[in-house]
């Protein structure tokens, strides 16, 4: 399958109904790697292939859709749209790959940032967090976090993002966008061992928009 069907998604269409099935066959032997969507735009978005669909919403957590499996090597396409703007997406994972497709206004239509991470800081005692910088305007995120505030990530350039692993505690973290507080801290609770998050910075009207997820596959 060349084209980005999302075939299975039809099973599972929306953020607030979830399934646990495949987008992609992977097969035997084959390594699988992961999609995700990030709506970073200024209103709903929805990803479109034939009648497959996954809508994405405009409040915190309901912007970003779990992570598909799909075949490593394939070229991945999709139509993103947002109110009557779209634009067009192509993508090739390699095995192993975790990649979140972040959609982002650009001028009066649409763009997209590719971030791409190669994971290799399993551990199940400790919980994994990243710093995932989908905002055009900030050339330079960072994190702190804990009761010191210590840094716990610095020059997250745009499009990119770091992962560290840390203990299994409750955590509260403030980003930093071009070495400036971007909105009020974040509060993570309980991580758990075992466990990925990922905080992300986003664009907003005033400034930055500042918020986290538990990573989860489908």
């Amino acid at each position: 399958m060349k084209k980005f069907a999302l075939s299975c998604i039809t099973l599972a269409l929306s953020l607030n109904a979830y399934a646990d099935n495949p987008l992609y066959e992977t097969g035997p032997g084959q390594d699988s790697s992961f999609v995700r969507f990030l709506n970073a735009a200024s209103d709903k978005a929805s990803v479109v292939n034939g009648s497959a669909k996954v809508a994405l919403g405009a409040q915190t957590d309901n912007r970003v859709s779990r992570f598909y499996p799909v075949k490593a090597g394939d070229k991945l396409s999709a139509t993103v749209q947002v109110g009557n703007h779209k634009a067009a997406i192509d993508v090739v994972a390699k095995p192993g790959e975790f990649i979140t497709i972040a959609i982002v206004n650009k001028g009066n239509g649409l763009d997209s940032l590719i971030v791409r991470e190669s994971p290799t800081d399993f551990n199940a005692n400790r919980a994994s967090i990243s710093l995932l910088n989908a905002d055009p305007a900030c050339t330079a995120a960072g994190l702190n976090g804990g009761a010191k505030g210590a840094s716990v990530f610095e020059n997250v350039a745009t499009g990119t993002t770091q992962r560290r692993l840390v203990n299994a505690v409750k955590l509260s973290v403030q980003a930093q966008c071009n070495k400036a507080d971007t909105g009020v801290a974040v509060d993570m609770g309980q991580l758990q061992a075992g466990e990925r998050y990922s905080v992300i910075v986003i664009p907003s009207k005033k400034a930055q928009q500042v918020f986290f997820v538990r990573d989860s596959t489908s």
